[in-house]
């Protein structure tokens, strides 16, 4: 069997390697086999090879959030999945042909979808998701803000928002993004300015916006807390200027703003295995439903790791780096 490690931290596509191991054996009685059939790469990932991770791994370690495959061998206490099952593999360390986990922390999908779609719902639409319902209130028609709407996660808030109903105010940096977000879905697009505030009042008028969602830190968190409504809540879950978030106490005391830091790996841990199902279910009919799509950049296979390694730390991509594995 085949799998990727690394032995050190450093350039991402200089440090890994693909290694031969022998098969993972035969499923105790409440695990399963996984033939891996795909995977993304994630900013994620490639901050764990690079060493710039919020936790590291002992090395030699693998690596790998995400993937999909089929079922080839099952415990002998599971009931709910058959050989052949198409899952998303909730578990990390997945860049290899094949997996052993619990059966906990595997997900059904449907058998008819496409894989490149269901390699992606771990972590990006499952953010989106979990940013847009577990920090504010909102209903019917609210705003909410959100900075790099062309990210990943990005471009899943503007999707997720209009199956929720909510309007979304993308804040852009350069000028010929606006026509992007806006054919993507976006309810407004407005340029990152000094006036900011200004701008989106004059779009918007007196509604309230409670809930802004920032992946870039530095200096605009400031600027999006202007335009929210007393009381509002910014959450932070981007790190892209590799700056610190800049909130005034003006803001925080006197306006009640809040700003709140997301890791969606910790989030995860706690959830109960219910919630989790929940979560990755209702993601997951919004992908069958054609209401969720995941931009795919390119795909390698997995002997060209290095090649689709360097593409995905290359700016200017439009949509995820995915690698599959053919058999």
């Amino acid at each position: 069997m085949k799998q990727i490690r690394f032995h050190s931290f450093g350039q991402p596509s200089a440090v890994v390697k693909v290694v031969d191991l022998p098969d993972v054996g035969a499923p105790s009685p409440w695990e399963v086999v996984v033939d891996v059939e795909a995977f993304p790469i994630n900013p994620a990932d490639l901050a764990m090879l690079a060493g710039r991770y919020g936790k590291l791994p002992k090395l030699p370690a693998t690596i790998g959030m995400e993937a999909v495959g089929r079922i080839a061998a099952r415990g002998a206490s599971v009931t709910e999945l058959e050989v052949g099952d198409r899952v998303v593999i909730l578990a990390n360390d997945n860049w290899a042909y094949r997996r052993k986990v619990p059966v906990a922390t595997v997900h059904k999908v449907s058998a008819e979808g496409e894989v490149a779609q269901y390699a992606m719902l771990k972590v990006n639409p499952a953010t989106a998701y979990m940013l847009l319902t577990r920090f504010a209130k909102l209903a019917a028609n609210d705003w909410v803000a959100q900075t790099a709407p062309l990210s990943s996660v990005g471009r899943a808030v503007i999707q997720i928002a209009k199956t929720l109903k909510l309007r979304t105010l993308n804040i852009v940096r350069r000028p010929e993004a606006k026509a992007e977000v806006l054919a993507l879905g976006g309810d407004l697009a407005i340029e990152d300015a000094p006036e900011l505030a200004a701008r989106v009042r004059a779009e918007i008028g007196a509604q309230p916006v409670r809930l802004a969602l920032d992946a870039v830190g530095g200096s605009g968190v400031a600027r999006l807390a202007e335009c929210l409504a007393d009381g509002g809540q910014i959450v932070n879950y981007g790190m892209l200027s590799g700056e610190s978030c800049a909130v005034s106490s003006e803001q925080l005391i006197f306006r009640g703003i809040t700003l709140s830091g997301f890791w969606l790996s910790s989030v995860l841990n706690r959830l109960s295995l219910t919630e989790r199902k929940s979560l990755y279910s209702t993601i997951g009919d919004m992908i069958e439903a054609g209401n969720l799509r995941m931009a795919v950049d390119a795909q390698f296979s997995f002997h060209e790791i290095h090649e689709a390694i360097r593409r995905a730390e290359q700016g200017g991509r439009n949509g995820k780096i995915l690698v599959s594995i053919a058999r």
